[in-house]
């Protein structure tokens, strides 16, 4: 997950009433690494990119599954394999 699909999967998913409740801001930010938590209700996702793991999405099984915003990323992961 690139870090502009990662902003992309952010805004998406505080349009379907996700909140932001933290977001990685060092000096490296959004350049060589990038963190947003976000969290509805009792549940909770942590989207992670770094130059090495080309991102990560960690959350419940059963939200992860419902997260159609996400969709793209996983079928780029599928065409592209990992980086």
């Amino acid at each position: 997950m690139p870090p502009f699909a990662l902003r992309q999967a952010q805004g998406a998913l505080v349009r379907q009433g996700w909140v932001t409740t933290y977001e990685y801001v060092g000096e490296d930010a959004w350049v060589d690494y990038a963190r947003v938590d976000l969290r509805k209700g009792r549940s909770k996702l942590k989207l992670e990119w770094d130059q090495e793991s080309g991102g990560s999405v960690a959350g419940p099984r059963a939200v992860l599954d419902e997260l159609r915003v996400l969709d793209p990323w996983t079928d780029m992961q599928i065409k592209h394999g990992p980086h």
